[in-house]
């Protein structure tokens, strides 16, 4: 089975997650991470999931699922370490059209959840299609040390050049130049030694340069 890469806007989908777990608690850990706010049932969760129920005010039912609770949600997390509840959540899933996940079980989910690193809206996915777990997980530690957390700093100062550079009519043969200029730089030791407004005002230094050059 071949699966499609594919990122989804959370705003626009309803999670669930079903079991409260170690394993629940990383789904919603991670679907947090993306700025959702899944739904909970469980019938009991652990104290980190606790926690995160009352910090981010997530709807949690404390109860065992009942066919039918996954009506309305498209995107769904299963948790439960119960074959009874796995099965009747998969039979919901085929009735309602939602996508479902099983923890430990991808012969049948209809999608699985890749390792991945995130550096602000730096997302890098990695997945063997649920073949070899632990190869994904070691390309990901050493991704993580490649990209390290304030990486998330140059993706932020990244997506300003590129507005900056949107604003300036020049030939595509200067932007490309321009572009290149700005990837030749090393900006994260410039943000670790004097921040990223620093870093800012030399971006509007260098398009300002090549703006001026081709007028």
């Amino acid at each position: 089975m071949a699966y499609f890469p594919i990122l989804i806007d959370l705003e626009k989908f309803k999670p669930i997650v079903i079991g409260g777990g170690e394993v629940a608690t990383r789904k919603v850990k991670n679907l947090i991470e993306f700025d959702a706010t899944p739904k909970i049932i469980a019938p009991e969760v652990t104290q980190e999931l606790n926690v995160l129920i009352s910090n981010y005010k997530l709807d949690f039912e404390k109860r065992k699922y009942l066919e039918g609770d996954i009506q309305g949600f498209n995107f769904v997390f299963v948790a439960t370490d119960d074959a009874t509840v796995d099965e009747i959540v998969l039979k919901d899933a085929v009735k309602f059209g939602a996508i479902v996940n099983f923890a430990d079980k991808p012969e049948i989910c209809n999608f699985i959840m890749p390792s991945y690193i995130k550096r602000g809206d730096l997302v890098i996915a990695i997945s063997t299609g649920g073949k070899a777990p632990f190869l994904a997980r070691c390309l990901r530690e050493m991704l993580e040390k490649k990209f390290p957390l304030n990486f998330k700093d140059f993706v932020e100062l990244s997506a300003y050049f590129r507005t900056k550079l949107k604003g300036i009519e020049v030939p595509k043969n200067v932007k490309d130049a321009i572009v290149d200029e700005f990837l030749a730089v090393k900006w994260l030791e410039i943000i670790e030694e004097d921040g990223i407004e620093y870093a800012k005002l030399l971006v509007n230094n260098l398009i300002e340069y090549y703006a001026r050059k081709t007028k």
